[in-house]
């Protein structure tokens, strides 16, 4: 089955949107000098996601008497489809369908006619008929279906032209294949870098937070709903205004556009072993990035709306009453801090995700500030198998 012209095309479109394609007739397919050209092929799968079937009019080489090389190259990757380590997606030339469709019909109707000889009903089909014939209910799994299987992978894909194939590969690859997924990434990198820069500098060449709040001088800080005020150390007091006049430049973040794609599954992941879309690290960074967003949002609406703006009161007084802060509007600052550094990391992280770079799923920065009297028992946090249990329940 030639197809060597759809198959660069194939070839073309894949890598064009950051696939690597295995094809044998390649330069830059992997030819080991010490194996055979079947055992590259079969080592190619082995190393693949994804194994693409072409089936058309033309059966190729003969791996024996019986069957073609192409089939045992199936038969390989689909066993190790079922053990879940890669995904099959075949195609069928519409005319190669029809055809097949056609002689089996016609076949059929001989077989049913008492005055027809048998012998001419077996020489009806041609020898490469018989094999492609063979081939094609063995992608469809005929014989399994026959005994009330339901096996997995059989679907064929029909195709006249390119455009039919690019159609099925922007559903089994996920979606992350055609322009419009590029397009959307380049909105969503172009935001994840406007908004990042709304909350960086540069010092010396080195990107850091806009604003700092040192660790050393606020590492034994725990918030004290029982004390009205403190008194700063004049080394906390500067770090403590410096920190509010720098955050008073930072603008509201644009988390729209990004919302909505991830509500529309764009960051989702497609596993091969569950054979559905699943909250991978993708997903799992943009809804951290967006909560992280709102929370910074919310904490600077809080620090500088009307009345609440701290800037009022920074201001230097003669009898230093200035050096007395609220403990919560400490405790604002620091976990403003603690969500700038969040943002940072994770907004370097997905930004290199999205292009297939190195990344690293960062933890989240959270210091206890809340005393353990106000924490929540262990036994009182609700967690997710607990919603589940709810849920489940047939009560009230």
């Amino acid at each position: 089955m030639d197809f060597k012209d759809l198959r660069s095309s194939i070839k073309w479109w894949l890598e064009e949107n950051n696939y690597i394609v295995n094809a044998s007739e390649f330069n830059d397919f992997d030819k080991p000098l010490d194996k055979n050209s079947y055992e590259a092929c079969l080592k190619a799968i082995d190393n693949s996601e994804y194994f693409i079937l072409l089936m058309g009019d033309r059966i190729g080489g003969m791996y024996d008497e019986h069957i073609t090389i192409n089939q045992m190259e199936y038969r390989y990757a689909y066993q190790r489809m079922l053990s879940g380590k890669l995904k099959i997606i075949n195609f069928i030339r519409q005319d190669t369908w029809t055809n097949f469709l056609d002689s089996r019909g016609k076949i059929k109707q001989l077989k049913a006619d008492a005055t027809i000889d048998k012998s001419i009903v077996d020489k009806f089909l041609s020898g490469d008929e018989q094999i492609r014939f063979a081939f094609i209910d063995e992608v469809r799994r005929v014989e399994e279906m026959k005994v009330g299987d339901r096996p997995k992978g059989n679907w064929l894909h029909r195709f006249n032209i390119f455009s039919d194939i690019a159609s099925v590969f922007r559903i089994e690859l996920g979606g992350n294949f055609d322009l419009t997924f590029k397009q959307n990434r380049f909105i969503i990198l172009n935001d994840i870098k406007r908004n990042l820069r709304a909350v960086c500098s540069k010092v010396e060449g080195e990107i850091y937070p806009i604003g700092f709040m040192s660790s050393k001088l606020w590492k034994d800080f725990q918030l004290d709903p029982d004390q009205a005020r403190i008194t700063l150390p004049n080394d906390n007091y500067i770090n403590y205004a410096s920190f509010y006049v720098s955050c008073l430049q930072i603008k509201p973040f644009r988390t729209s556009r990004i919302e909505s794609f991830y509500k529309a599954g764009f960051f989702l992941e497609y596993d091969k072993n569950e054979n559905d879309f699943v909250n991978g690290d993708l997903n799992q960074m943009a809804l951290s990035l967006l909560n992280t967003y709102d929370r910074l949002n919310s904490l600077h609406k809080s620090m500088y709306d009307g009345t609440n703006n701290k800037l009022l009161s920074l201001g230097k007084k003669a009898d230093n009453s200035h050096l007395s802060v609220t403990p919560l509007e400490i405790f604002f600052a620091l976990e403003f801090y603690d969500d700038l550094l969040n943002c940072i990391h994770l907004s370097k992280n997905l930004f290199r995700a999205l292009q297939d770079l190195k990344y690293s799923v960062p933890t989240s920065i959270r210091h206890e500030r809340v005393p353990e009297k106000m924490r929540p028992k262990e036994k009182d946090i609700l967690t997710d198998d607990d919603i589940l249990k709810f849920l489940n329940h047939d009560g009230k």
